[in-house]
């Protein structure tokens, strides 16, 4: 299942609805939600248990983490090799750091495979503006799949919002979705 900031039943709740189709709820939250995720610095802002990456380390102390923020750390193995903290690194925010360096050699090309827990619990206060805006970018659209901006029957009429049946959201909503989940908080 894909990541979701909301989930059906909230936007239910919202369009004060019982009767929404599950199926098309749901893939409209995992999309905002993939709109959300990217705005933020491409970020998987939800919160991953163990989860895997392989970064390429260079000759310094410090290996930034990809993911953030960063929970804990369950492994790290460089070039196949497994260290224990404290001795062979320490979690310090974002990223690892190693007495000794994260190679010996500038140019040998040196993995560090590490598993750790990123993002924001369910329920984290922290996750309520990605909420908000999963929520907003979706509310108009699941009645309105075609983005129509007016429609008219005999004498009966209705204009729609133009900005909220897009789902890439607006330039200014991108922005604040950067800056409240930036890297360097």
């Amino acid at each position: 299942m894909a990541d979701m900031l909301a989930t059906p039943e909230d936007l239910a709740s919202l369009l004060e609805r019982d009767d929404l189709d599950l199926y098309k709820a749901t893939m409209l939250v995992e999309c905002a939600t993939a709109v959300v995720q990217a705005a933020a610095d491409g970020q998987r802002i939800v919160e991953v248990i163990d989860d895997t990456a392989e970064i390429t380390a260079g000759t310094g102390q410090w290996l930034s983490l990809p993911q953030w923020p960063v929970q804990s750390v369950t492994s790290v193995d460089y070039n196949g090799a497994a260290l224990t903290t404290p001795a062979g690194y320490r979690l310090r925010g974002t990223r690892l750091w190693r007495r000794c360096g994260w190679s010996d050699c500038p140019l040998d090309l040196n993995v560090a495979t590490v598993v750790y827990t990123h993002g924001f619990p369910a329920g984290a206060q922290k996750l309520q503006f990605a909420r908000q805006a999963v929520l907003g970018l979706i509310r108009d659209v699941y009645d309105n799949p075609g983005g129509l901006k007016a429609e008219a029957i005999d004498d009966w009429s209705a204009t729609y919002s133009a900005l909220s049946t897009q789902m890439d959201g607006t330039p200014t909503l991108r922005a604040a979705l950067r800056r409240q989940y930036n890297r360097r908080q």
